[in-house]
């Protein structure tokens, strides 16, 4: 499995070494969860910036979003580059940006300078994370061995959803909201001692094809406006000319890629890829898992502070239901991979994220238990199904399209998230939650008959 990643003319003597599992899924497993973590630490702390830098709320706005909106337009350019590159060429200038732009964010002077810093920190991110599953697939050849090292990797990356605020919060209490910033840079130190050698590298060259440019550019458009559109609708509103010239945009650019990719010798995305037996159809099933869960959390939150009136404080905690399922789920998902395969591991945990969208829809609204059950259950759910689904977008996709693989991966992970907050969002009014959670069940439905038909096309000698 990706065999591509490794450009044999130019590596370091360094390189040569024998890998080392342990070191490669420990760097890729810290780097990960620093990336995941910078999207939610931020949100408790803005008060603090905020009074600090003296800047407005749409400021305090554009540093949460130019970071997500940056991650999301351009991680399949990040995937291109990791393809041409190298996984451990691009993982390493990733780290080494991030950890640059997070002390450029932990010493900004002003709001617009923050602004900045955070989406160069997110140019960080896109490199870094579509090179991460592929050094893990090129380290772990053997399928039972590969499901574990994703469902550690998995386990550390999700842990952030968990404990993030907590940290975020006790950081900004002690020190100072600099000090949420500034915490990467012994985690980045850390990551790039371990990538200095020992890292994958035992394949084939890099394929130098030529590279689709125009794609890549009107891909970035595309996602880049889907992610504007949604995210400045939801706070400006719908019809405001921001999110309405970021969705024509996006709309343009797409018929535009469409057309592009059909007439290119060498598209950027390639038709074997999406003509791979069920690909397409665990790639949409990330998309839907994400934006079932995201949407709902941000739609509970909602409710619980402006309905019920908790503080963030307590909102937090009536997460952890939902949270530790799946900071813990990946290791079982891991375990239990080698028994009954990946497609009925993520068809247990469709289940399980169905029944707890049904228990919102029922009791959601009408105690704090009823929203805690049904969350415990959409968390084991989700926690159980990231490690599958990881498994078959890389296990379906032709070995030397790893890199824009694990891209597309998580391009749709990050539209999800985007398209349910800004859907499921919309929909929280009154005094109950079962809008959003009607919407997240169909969301679900709709991951079951994503899932189905992906594993009615997987070929017999699937993981």
């Amino acid at each position: 499995m990706a065999n591509s990643t490794r450009l044999d003319n130019d590596a370091p003597a360094l390189d040569d070494a024998p890998p080392r599992p342990r070191r490669v899924l420990t760097a890729a497993s810290l780097a990960t969860a620093m990336v995941v973590i910078d999207i939610s630490i931020v949100n408790v702390a803005i008060p603090e910036i905020r009074a600090g830098l003296g800047a407005g709320l749409s400021t305090m706005q554009l540093v949460v979003d130019a970071y997500a909106v940056v991650m999301a337009s351009l991680v399949l350019a990040g995937a291109a580059l990791v393809g041409r590159f190298g996984a451990v060429p691009v993982f390493r200038v990733g780290v080494a940006v991030f950890g640059v732009t997070s002390v450029l964010c932990g010493l900004a002077p002003s709001g617009a300078a923050l602004v900045t810093a955070r989406a160069l920190q997110g140019l960080g991110g896109v490199l870094l994370t579509p090179a991460t599953l592929v050094m893990l697939t090129d380290t772990y050849r053997d399928p039972d061995d590969r499901a574990k090292a994703v469902s550690v990797w998995a386990m550390v990356g999700g842990s952030p959803v968990a404990f993030g605020p907590v940290l975020g919060g006790a950081l900004v209490a002690a020190v100072g909201w600099r000090s949420i910033f500034l915490v990467n840079v012994p985690v980045v130190l850390a990551v790039l001692w371990l990538s200095a050698r020992h890292m994958p590298g035992g394949g084939p060259s890099v394929r130098k094809e030529p590279r689709d440019v125009p794609g890549q550019l009107l891909a970035t458009v595309v996602l880049g406006g889907i992610a504007v559109a949604l995210t400045e609708g939801r706070e400006l509103g719908w019809s405001r000319p921001l999110p309405v010239a970021a969705a024509a945009a996006a709309a343009l650019a797409l018929a535009a890629f469409v057309v592009r990719q059909r007439s290119c010798a060498h598209p950027m995305i390639p038709g074997d890829l999406f003509r791979a037996p069920g690909f397409r159809n665990f790639v949409a099933a990330g998309l839907l898992l994400f934006a079932g869960y995201y949407g709902l959390v941000f739609s509970i939150s909602m409710f619980l502070q402006q309905v019920r009136g908790y503080d963030p404080v307590t909102t937090g905690l009536c997460f952890l239901p939902s949270a530790l399922p799946i900071t813990l789920m990946p290791l079982v998902a891991g375990r239990i991979h080698t028994r009954l395969g990946a497609p009925r591991v993520l068809s247990i945990a469709v289940l399980l994220t169905l029944v707890g969208g049904v228990l919102l829809v029922l009791v959601g609204s009408d105690a704090p238990i009823g929203t805690g059950a049904g969350l415990a259950f959409i968390g084991l759910g989700f926690g159980l199904a990231t490690v599958p689904q990881i498994t078959l977008v890389m296990a379906t996709a032709p070995e030397h399209r790893s890199a824009i693989a694990s891209g597309l991966m998580s391009a749709g992970r990050s539209s999800g998230t985007t398209i349910g907050v800004a859907l499921l969002g919309g929909l929280q009014s009154g005094n109950g939650i079962a809008a959003p959670a009607l919407a997240a069940v169909l969301i679900y439905l709709l991951l079951a008959l994503a899932v189905g038909l992906g594993a009615r096309r997987l070929p017999a000698d699937a993981p």
